[in-house]
């Protein structure tokens, strides 16, 4: 019992700074430390929780972010893959799509289409 209030606290302290710092570059070292965990034992620790590797998972923040921001903004493509927390528009695309199935221009125009 004691070491799930444990791991609650550190997948809670993950997320929340993920929420707050999705923006920015978050790297394995900086949120290891934040937990108290070699990046090793941290990769290993977030896989087992979330099935997920950690930048799988940050990455997925950013994508449904941005998904927001494409349905709720009149901002640009550009714009949407900076605000998202990407510095590369090319792997922001690529990414996207790998998540939606379709490009972000594409996303966007059939969201337009079905809420007209």
């Amino acid at each position: 019992m004691e070491t799930e209030v444990k791991d609650n606290d550190r997948i809670n302290v993950i997320f929340n700074y993920v929420r707050n710092n999705f923006k920015e570059e978050i790297t394995l070292d900086k949120i290891a430390n934040l937990v108290s965990m070699t990046v090793p034992s941290f990769c290993r620790y977030f896989k087992k929780i979330t099935n997920k590797t950690f930048v799988q998972f940050v990455n997925e923040y950013r994508l449904v972010h941005a998904s927001k921001l494409l349905s709720e903004k009149t901002l640009s493509i550009t714009e949407v893959c900076f605000e998202s927390g990407f510095n590369n528009f090319s792997h922001f695309n690529k990414q996207f799509k790998m998540f939606t199935g379709q490009n972000p221009s594409q996303y966007r125009s059939q969201l337009k289409q079905v809420l007209s």
